[in-house]
């Protein structure tokens, strides 16, 4: 599995104009709430450095749960986490708030760090480099339409141009969203077409990166077989895996019965560590 650790040699084909294909539209005007995190006060600007088979550099793509939506910022045992700002293109010291995503205004934080402190200290990788580009309170559709404001869809392939040109490759990306798909009462069949637009876009900007797919669709105590089943109708573990099981977080890991409190960050860490060693042959 040595080639897929370090995929993505062909990151992304630009489909837009060049001017255009860096703009991200802001998500705040059409769900409110989404202004991402941007503040470099206090912020390290990192060199790129040595990238090789010991970086895992990984991409989160979401809603809420995937955001600095955790109400505790989390400093992590291990130096060497990194992170990409999607909007500047620049590499920093990863701390939390994360940079690029919205919340943290309040000075919490993700699970994102605490999984790659895992990754570290389980002797998986000496560095790893986060590519956060989740948005709160969004639908499957809505990443999945490139014509449907805030135009998501397009932020894929800004990422893989902010990656190619920070000189990174893909080792992971990993998807987890649901919440608002239970709540739209969204189809099987439309849930599972739209995230595959989503797959078939990462496939394009970013070719040759794994991509992992959370069971996630737990929303304020109740649930979406429909969209587990959709979720797990993608897998096929040969590019597309299974990814974390965020259903096994029960209420007592989550702090308002949706988003998770520290317990439950650390626990959807673990179980992500595990379904990255699954799906890679770590």
């Amino acid at each position: 599995m040595a080639a897929m650790l370090f995929g993505g040699a062909g990151l992304a084909y630009n489909r837009f104009t060049a001017d255009g294909a860096y703009y991200i539209y802001p998500s705040d005007g059409v769900i409110t709430g989404t202004a991402p995190y941007l503040d470099l006060s206090g912020r390290q600007e990192v060199a790129l450095g040595t990238i090789d088979a010991r970086t895992a550099v990984i991409v989160f793509i979401g809603q809420s749960l995937s955001v600095n939506s955790v109400k505790w910022a989390y400093t992590p045992v291990n130096a060497n986490i990194d992170q990409l700002n999607i909007w500047d293109g620049k590499l920093y010291k990863a701390k939390d708030p994360l940079l690029g995503i919205n919340g943290g205004s309040n000075g919490g934080g993700t699970w994102l760090l605490r999984m790659a402190d895992k990754l570290i200290s389980d002797g998986l990788y000496d560095r790893v480099i986060i590519v956060p580009m989740a948005v709160g309170n969004t639908r499957v559709g809505q990443w999945s339409d490139p014509n449907l404001e805030p135009y998501l869809f397009k932020r894929i392939n800004t990422v893989g141009l902010r990656m190619r040109d920070a000189g990174l490759p893909c080792t992971a990306i990993m998807w987890g969203q649901g919440e608002s798909d239970t709540s739209a009462n969204t189809s099987q069949a439309s849930y599972a077409a739209s995230l595959q637009k989503v797959i078939n876009e990462f496939n394009r900007a970013i070719p040759g990166c794994p991509i992992l797919v959370a069971q996630e669709a737990y929303y304020y105590g109740t649930t979406s077989p429909a969209i587990l089943a959709a979720q797990a109708s993608v897998v096929n573990n040969s590019t597309v895996f299974a990814g974390e099981n965020v259903e096994l977080i029960g209420p007592s890991g989550r702090y308002d019965n949706t988003h998770l409190n520290d317990a439950g960050a650390d626990q959807r860490a673990t179980l992500a560590v595990a379904a990255l060693k699954t799906a890679l042959g770590l």
